[in-house]
């Protein structure tokens, strides 16, 4: 039957398989296929853990279209295509080796230009939201579509017990020592996280809730948030705790450069366990985030002002910064998230390689 079909179908079609065992059409110049990406750490291999689209569904650029787990974390993937879903090539909890096909996309006729990557639990609203809009007139406003990540922000919210606590720490070291060792004040945050993570590693985790089990990875992929033209993006520094300081400052200047052009590779989009989070750039003192789901756990960074500070029972002026832990309260206790800031003021009052 198949071949029969074949042979009434126009030079350059092909037929694919669909998610429920039927066969459609669809041009090979047109159609598009995502195939199931390296995922970095020796990885071979994912389970499909929910499609969050189904054949026939419309999607952009950047959409999240299917959760995945493998071997060290949960995984979301955009979609790097806009149009209709044509097919799912692998069911809820089928195995997919990598490079295998994930999912077909047909593009639709205005389906426009890429936007840059949606990560996990971060949109690109100002890439695409408001230029976007939908109808409007004088009595009804402006109708906008939700970004992509709009349902990642309230399955963060909806499902997550979080906690956010705080403390002022003096950043007059962590300048001196951007100064002394000629780099900026983004590693030197990251090192103060990591050595944080390093004594707490209960904060590097996510909770698989179907098991009733928290997941703790061996090692750390260090997500930082990045301002940039497409968006609030978060590149992953994967195994950033065995990176050494120079290392550490050389792939963020990488990823930031590339996040900021829109080619950041997939294996550096996904997979974070941890992310930091400098909203001072905006310039604002501090926040209380959603988390990065399925992480369990954000450090926030306020900006550097100058305030009064007691300094050996004297009141000096001096660089002072807040930060902030926002954490899933079923991973640990307040104890461990307040030791784990503690560690990290430490870090920042006096950062660990800088010159006395």
């Amino acid at each position: 039957m198949l071949d029969g079909l074949r042979r009434l179908l126009p030079a350059g079609a092909g037929l694919r398989p669909a998610r429920d065992g039927s066969a459609h059409t669809e041009s090979a110049a047109a159609a598009r296929t995502f195939h199931l990406p390296d995922l970095g750490e020796g990885l071979t291999e994912a389970e499909v853990l929910e499609w969050k689209v189904a054949v026939g569904d419309v999607v952009e650029h950047d959409q999240v279209v299917v959760e995945v787990e493998t071997a060290k974390s949960v995984v979301t993937l955009p979609s790097p295509y806009a149009g209709t879903v044509s097919a799912l090539h692998h069911g809820t909890g089928e195995v997919v080796p990598v490079g295998a096909p994930l999912f077909t996309v047909a593009p639709e006729a205005d389906a426009g230009a890429d936007s840059g990557a949606v990560l996990t639990g971060y949109g690109t609203g100002a890439a695409k939201g408001w230029s976007r809009a939908g109808s409007s007139s004088a009595d009804t406003g402006t109708r906008v579509p939700l970004d992509a990540s709009a349902d990642k922000f309230v399955r963060g919210h909806r499902d997550t017990p979080s906690v956010t606590i705080w403390a002022d720490a003096d950043a007059t070291g962590l300048l001196a020592a951007s100064d002394v060792l000629g780099t900026g004040l983004l590693p030197l945050l990251a090192r103060a996280c990591l050595a944080g993570l390093a004594a707490f590693p209960e904060l590097n985790a996510r909770v698989d809730a179907e098991r009733g089990e928290i997941v703790r990875p061996p090692r750390v992929h260090l997500g930082i948030a990045a301002q940039t033209a497409h968006g609030l993006l978060v590149p992953v520094v994967r195994d950033a705790d065995r990176l050494s300081p120079d290392d550490l400052a050389a792939e963020l200047r990488r990823l930031t450069a590339l996040a900021r052009r829109g080619t950041l590779p997939v294996e550096h989009r996904t997979g974070g366990t941890f992310t930091l989070n400098n909203y001072g750039v905006l310039g604002v003192d501090g926040a209380t985030p959603i988390l990065n789901h399925p992480q369990a756990a954000m450090l926030g960074v306020g900006r550097v002002v100058e305030r009064p500070w007691a300094v050996d029972g004297r009141v000096e002026v001096r660089k002072v910064v807040h930060v902030s832990l926002t954490f899933d309260h079923r991973v640990c206790d307040g104890g461990t998230a307040a030791g784990f800031l503690r560690q990290v003021v430490d870090g920042i009052i006096a950062p660990e390689g800088a010159a006395p």
